[in-house]
């Protein structure tokens, strides 16, 4: 899930949080091909794949909760550093495991990390960005973290099936140890000016804070926008590799299908991003959702995978008009002091979209043969098109 990180590549000073997403990215992205077949490993059927995820994404909405108090406790250097090397002990730690007990364990604390390392970077790039047109710089921002979300999965994936999962959770171990030594050569020894202490208001409301968030209607919408966005994200990480499993295709397949449809986020996002700064969002984000659910129909008509699979790499062409604005939107309406205590609230997103995917995916499968996941999602994309082209203004 995770959403990827707005970085400002062109600004020098930035550049830093632009190589650590694209090492986030990559480290995050290099499992997702085998992710999904190695739980099920250990769980045996699609049904309590989906059962699994549906429960990661309960605890990894309690992190979401935690970070808005964490985030005023301890520092955003001390968080990036200490996520860091607990994600590279987490991924070492998985190659040990045989029980579900130990997978529920090591995931959740995946997942707090990576959402932890999420919010960091984000907010330092939100500090040091400047707010004229910040559309542009919102399709820039995601650049290199669509960069890692390339390599990853096709690295992922081709390593899988020539060397098994051993060898994919130690070269992620690797890279997050990679990333701990960028990060504080930045800070300790070169002292980056915009890797620094925010001081935080005193005042913290947890129910205030989640009540202030959701009175603001755009901020609603916003967060309406990014919970659809990440169900897709869930549903293609979960689901499309075991939809190319049970086609009787290795992990490889599922890496170059993941790594393909990342490119259509690196040709469009830039443009998107312009586009929205003058004419607003309400066109890419309604035709965005409207692709995708027009693209999972023909999947569930065709009995083809390999144009299934072609397909499903088109379907990110809807994602990418809609990636660079749920954030740009958010900001638009979310005062500057305000983020550290908020931002969390809408990172919530991630978690509750990643049980939505799966709690979905299970009702469907107990009930109906796997392709009819492809239609009901494509219900649920289109009638938020619909939803979006009716309650977003024109700019």
């Amino acid at each position: 899930m995770v959403e990827k990180i707005r970085t400002n590549h062109k600004n020098s000073q930035g550049r830093i949080f632009s190589w650590m997403a694209l090492m986030l990215g990559f480290t995050v992205n290099l499992i997702y091909p085998i992710f999904p077949n190695f739980i099920k490993r250990i769980v045996e059927t699609d049904e309590a794949v989906s059962i699994f995820y549906a429960v990661m994404a309960i605890f990894l909405l309690i992190g979401s909760m935690l970070s808005m108090w964490i985030f005023r406790k301890i520092s955003r250097t001390t968080i990036m550093k200490v996520a860091l090397a607990l994600s590279a002990a987490n991924f070492l730690f998985l190659i040990f495991v045989t029980r579900v007990a130990e997978l529920y364990f090591l995931e959740t604390i995946r997942l707090w990390m990576k959402l932890f390392l999420v919010i960091s970077i984000a907010l330092f790039v939100r500090d040091c960005a400047k707010e004229t047109d910040l559309g542009e710089e919102e399709g820039l921002y995601y650049k290199f973290s669509n960069i890692g979300y390339f390599i990853g999965p096709m690295i992922g994936g081709f390593v899988a099936s020539a060397f098994d999962y051993e060898l994919v959770f130690s070269l992620a171990a690797l890279t997050s140890l990679v990333a701990l030594g960028y990060f504080y050569h930045a800070h300790i020894i070169k002292k980056h000016p915009h890797i620094k202490k925010i001081k935080q208001p005193q005042d913290f409301s947890f129910r205030k804070n989640i009540k202030e968030f959701f009175l603001d209607p755009d901020r609603r919408k916003a967060y309406l926008i990014t919970l659809v966005l990440f169900t897709w994200f869930s549903f293609k990480r979960i689901y499309i590799p075991l939809y190319i499993l049970t086609s009787g295709y290795l992990d490889n397949i599922s890496g170059i299908i993941l790594s393909l449809g990342i490119l259509p986020f690196i040709f469009f996002e830039v443009k998107i991003g312009k586009y929205a700064d003058k004419k607003g969002i309400r066109l890419p984000i309604t035709t965005g959702f409207l692709i995708i659910a027009a693209i999972l129909l023909l999947v569930f008509i065709s009995p083809w995978p390999l144009l299934n699979f072609a397909l499903l790499i088109l379907a990110s062409i809807g994602a990418s008009f809609i990636e660079p604005l749920q954030e740009y939107y958010l900001f638009q309406h979310l005062p500057k002091d305000r983020e550290d205590g908020m931002y969390g609230i809408y990172m919530t997103t991630d978690s509750v979209s990643y049980f939505l995917a799966p709690a979905i995916g299970a009702v469907v499968l107990a009930f109906l043969p796997f392709k009819y996941l492809f239609l009901v999602f494509a219900i649920i994309t289109a009638l938020s098109s619909l939803y979006f082209w009716k309650t977003l203004k024109g700019k």
